[in-house]
């Protein structure tokens, strides 16, 4: 039976997903993430680059793993079989790189002074590893399907709905995407600014590394994609019917 999805509806639905049990994984390894680049640039004394990394960061990660969650919509077309084949490969490359990056910031002794790197290519990896990291937990991770992202699934893989039914699911990921960017903004914008981060950089910094190696790890051996799998099972704290 068919059923009507508009617009305000996917964008809700989208942001209420943040609360599903399957997205609970993303929460630290996220925050670890955008916390450690954020650590890093205050290192060198800037709390407006430190501020405006937080910010980049947030959103080029988020924008990594939207463009991984739009390809959901696609598993049912002609593409689905080459997606579905290269998401796991996807998800261990990055899991690779996010648990050498991670390594790195645990054991390394002084925190990066990013300011102090040559303007290009290493002043830019810190960004291109956002987006190539959300890109990573999102080939890993399995949305909690509800009633409506069920039926904006159900637009794409039909041709006469299927152009109504991507923008539909863009706007489910926006509605997904804006609480994480929120979350990341303000934990670490007062974190940029209080003076007491210098003398916690390097505990904070070890912190956040030890966590995303984990991660990284964890993305790599599948047992991130199998612990969303099954918390997928245990739905959301809040439901919209439909």
């Amino acid at each position: 039976m068919d059923v009507a999805v508009s617009l305000p509806l996917a964008f809700a639905a989208g942001a209420v997903s943040v609360l599903s049990a399957c997205v609970l994984p993303l929460v630290p390894g996220y925050l670890a993430f955008v916390t450690a680049l954020t650590v890093g640039e205050r290192a060198s004394g800037s709390v407006r680059a430190a501020r405006t990394a937080a910010v980049a960061h947030a959103v080029l990660f988020m924008a990594g793993f939207g463009a991984v969650f739009a390809t959901f919509g696609l598993v049912a077309t002609p593409l689905g079989p080459p997606i579905a084949w290269s998401l796991p490969w996807v998800q261990r490359a990055g899991g690779l790189v996010l648990a050498v990056w991670g390594a790195y910031l645990a054991v390394s002794p002084t925190p990066a002074r990013l300011a102090e790197l040559p303007a290009s290519p290493l002043r830019t990896a810190p960004f291109v590893g956002a987006l190539l990291t959300g890109v990573a937990f999102g080939a890993a991770w399995t949305p909690c399907i509800g009633p409506v992202l069920g039926s904006i699934l159900l637009y794409v893989t039909r041709e006469e709905t299927m152009l109504a039914g991507g923008f539909l699911l863009v706007t489910y990921g926006v509605g997904l995407c804006l609480p994480f960017m929120a979350l990341a903004v303000g934990l670490n914008w007062p974190l940029a600014g209080s003076r007491r981060v210098e003398a916690w950089a390097a505990p904070l910094r070890r912190g956040a590394g030890g966590l995303l190696a984990a991660l990284g790890l964890a993305l790599v051996t599948g047992y991130f994609a199998r612990a969303t799998a099954f918390l997928a099972g245990l739905g959301q704290l809040i439901n919209l019917e439909l």
